[in-house]
């Protein structure tokens, strides 16, 4: 797994959603030190730190981690929408 891309997946959003990377790391009850130390040893934050961070970013942990939303809930949803929007 390629943490880097995790990373800039965060940055990427942040800027998407005009946030800093520091107001979403402290909502996951992270300092940017040490959000940027698990960065600097090509570590991932824990889990639930990370499952925060998706949260507030309003992706999946899937998609920081892989870049690909889960098939599911969503899918079915824009399926929905879909089949709704073509027949109106």
């Amino acid at each position: 797994m390629d943490t880097n891309s995790f990373y800039e997946r965060v940055k990427s959003l942040c800027k998407e959603r005009k946030t800093t990377i520091e107001a979403v790391v402290n909502a996951a009850g992270l300092t940017i030190n040490s959000y940027n130390s698990y960065r600097r040893h090509n570590n991932l934050p824990r889990l639930d730190e990370g499952v925060i961070i998706a949260q507030a970013l309003g992706v999946s942990v899937e998609y920081l981690v892989t870049g690909k939303e889960a098939d599911g809930k969503k899918q079915i949803l824009e399926d929905l929408k879909n089949f709704i929007d073509a027949h109106s």
